[in-house]
């Protein structure tokens, strides 16, 4: 007898029977096209309506599939027009059709930590390492400054202290803003089974300038919102705060990130909310850890982050490994 196994919000059950497929399909348990099924004799997953013997042909779901009802077909809006990031293996589905799992987007983040622990942790290193650095030289300069001023005798001029408090904010922010778009570029690679790198940390400065625009836009867009009652600046950071993925992933200038964002985050703004609430409970845990667990807590809730944009993209298959193995199911097997 053949085993057959289902896939529903990113959760894989079985095995079971055709025949329970079947009833499952008949009693509602079974989603034509959201939900996926697989056997031994598959290549890979397949959408339950597509496999013979699940649903009944007459007023076959597949008819109903077509078209603008179908959440695996691309959307037909300007923003699904860009070309799809190479090596994926999946069409992206209609937004807002198939709202994010918190607990699965956490669950997949756990376990894509635990396969690439080693890369995570040397990322990591080199991320916190640069920022430090320059840090330091900036401190180191502003400490020569006071000695040297200090010895020489002369009343200090606040001028130049101010200037260079000034120089070490500006180039620290940028930093940041450099190394977190590398830092989006490693992630996206690892939640969707491509090759990460520490060389990726520094491989979107052509992105820099258009990025710390949309970073100055967003970040008085939040705090005007904050200062309205709270409410209108968590609901903006929502709503628009995955900018920054789409233009590392999808090369978007500055409006039109901000507009596949809102896009992309239709119908998922409270699980976004509640995915942030449980990301933040994870590292304070981690915190209390006597800070130890940070190295594992940390990364769990940055790549369920990320897994949560893939998932709004292209449906829980996000959070899938190609039957049988490792390999994300957002990488096409033949790469």
């Amino acid at each position: 007898m053949t085993e057959w196994f289902y896939a529903r919000g990113g959760q894989q059950s079985g095995p079971v029977t055709m025949e329970q497929l079947a009833e499952m399909a008949r009693s509602g348990g079974l989603h034509p096209t959201n939900d996926l099924v697989w056997t031994s004799t598959m290549k890979d997953w397949m959408p339950a309506g597509q496999v013979a013997g699940v649903f009944p042909m007459v007023n076959s779901p597949l008819a109903s599939a077509t078209g603008a009802s179908n959440p695996y077909a691309a959307s037909q809006s300007s923003l699904t027009e860009q070309p799809m990031d190479a090596g994926l293996g999946v069409d992206e589905i209609i937004h807002g059709s198939e709202p994010i799992d918190v607990g699965a987007c956490v669950k997949r983040g756990f376990e894509l930590t635990k396969r690439e622990f080693g890369t995570i942790i040397l990322v990591g290193l080199v991320y916190f390492g640069v920022s430090m650095g320059v840090g330091f030289v900036f401190g180191l300069l502003q400490g020569v400054y006071g000695v040297v001023a200090g010895q020489s005798g002369a009343a200090q001029s606040q001028t130049v202290p101010i200037a260079l408090t000034v120089v070490t904010q500006l180039v620290t922010q940028v930093l940041s803003i450099f190394l977190q778009l590398g830092l989006c570029r490693v992630g996206l690679n690892l939640v969707s089974g491509k090759t990460a790198s520490v060389g990726m940390l520094f491989g979107e400065g052509h992105k820099l300038l258009r990025t710390i625009g949309a970073s100055i836009i967003f970040g008085f867009a939040v705090v005007i919102g904050l200062v309205l009652l709270v409410f209108p600046g968590i609901y903006i950071a929502i709503r628009y705060g995955q900018y920054m993925n789409a233009i590392v992933d999808r090369d978007l200038g500055i409006m039109d990130a901000f507009a596949y964002s809102s896009s992309i985050t239709t119908n998922n703004r409270v699980s976004l909310f509640l995915l942030y609430l449980l990301c933040m409970a994870i590292i304070i845990a981690g915190m209390l850890a006597c800070g130890v667990g940070l190295i594992f807590a940390a990364p769990v809730a940055w790549l369920g982050m990320m897994v949560s944009y893939r998932w709004m993209q292209y449906g829980h298959r996000a959070a899938l490994d190609h039957p049988g193995t490792l390999t994300p199911m957002l990488r096409s097997p033949q790469i």
